[in-house]
């Protein structure tokens, strides 16, 4: 599956949360190395007459949090955006002069066949994600790593072999679901990702849609589709949030999820996890309101 080129944008030609999340999606693109490495160095020396080949639990491992983040974007609506607007486009209605002089927006539009269609991501990765048992899941882990805060960085035994529990749950649930095509598709889905990030990002292609940011165009885009709207940004910071931990669940499953209570890095773990929780009842807030 083939994605649009990445054009590099001056900051003053892109808004500046869509150059945050653009940063930190091609950060996340080392995430999968990094995992898969320590999953194999957790398997010790082991004298193998060929060389070692990842295990199908190491894959998985490395796969799981940029996919989520994945399958987030595509709920918020994202890639969805950069078609519509790649095909308004391509189609002549919109004429805009761009940093790039429109090469992101002609390498996504032309490469259309190649990628899944919104319905087939969504069948993919919904498989894998299914919020009639992952939802509670990861509602359960995050819950018990927010509930590590009121312990001062101090150890409390019964708290971490909950957070324990409830990280292996998450991970065996996870795990077949991830195995055939949502696994080998998680590369290209990421860089699919981030290409359509990059298409959406210039500020003159907002302003040409007469909103002030790039969430407003991925919402522009999901109103013109008859979708609800409101929800994309908050759907993407959720899913960003959602990606740390499921990044910390992977690198810690050769420990056994053990945690340093005393350490910066689970009061920022703490935080993604708490952000998860909010934004998780602030979109069902939502809906709730809009179903009144």
């Amino acid at each position: 599956m083939d994605s649009a080129v990445l054009v590099p944008l001056a900051e003053q030609d892109a808004s500046e949360e869509a150059l945050a999340l653009s940063s930190a999606l091609s950060a996340a693109q080392e995430w999968t190395p990094q995992i898969l490495a320590l999953a194999l160095a957790s398997l010790g020396d082991i004298d193998l007459p060929s060389p070692a080949v990842p295990s199908q639990n190491a894959s998985v491992l490395a796969a799981l949090p940029t996919l989520y983040w994945v399958y987030g974007l595509d709920q918020a609506g994202v890639l969805q955006a950069a078609d519509t607007v790649a095909g308004l486009w391509a189609s002549g209605a919109v004429q805009v002069p761009l940093p790039d002089h429109g090469a992101a927006l002609q390498a996504w539009w032309r490469g259309r066949g190649q990628r899944l269609t919104q319905g087939e991501r969504q069948q993919l990765l919904g498989l894998v994600f299914d919020p009639r048992d992952f939802e509670p899941g990861m509602r359960r882990l995050c819950q018990a790593l927010v509930a590590l805060a009121d312990n001062a960085g101090q150890h409390d035994l019964r708290e971490e072999v909950g957070l324990q529990q409830a990280a292996s749950a998450l991970l065996d649930l996870c795990g077949n679901r991830l195995e055939g095509a949502p696994l080998t598709a998680a590369g290209d889905l990421l860089a699919q990702a981030r290409a359509a990030v990059g298409v959406l990002t210039p500020r003159a292609l907002q302003t040409a849609f007469g909103v002030r940011d790039f969430y407003a165009l991925v919402e522009l885009s999901e109103r013109s589709r008859g979708a609800t709207g409101g929800r994309a940004r908050s759907l993407a910071l959720r899913a960003q949030a959602g990606a740390a931990v499921l990044r910390w669940l992977a690198l810690s499953a050769a420990s056994g999820f053990t945690v340093d209570p005393q350490a910066a890095a689970l009061q920022t773990l703490m935080a993604e996890a708490q952000r998860w929780l909010a934004e998780g009842e602030a979109n069902d807030g939502r809906r709730l309101a809009l179903a009144a």
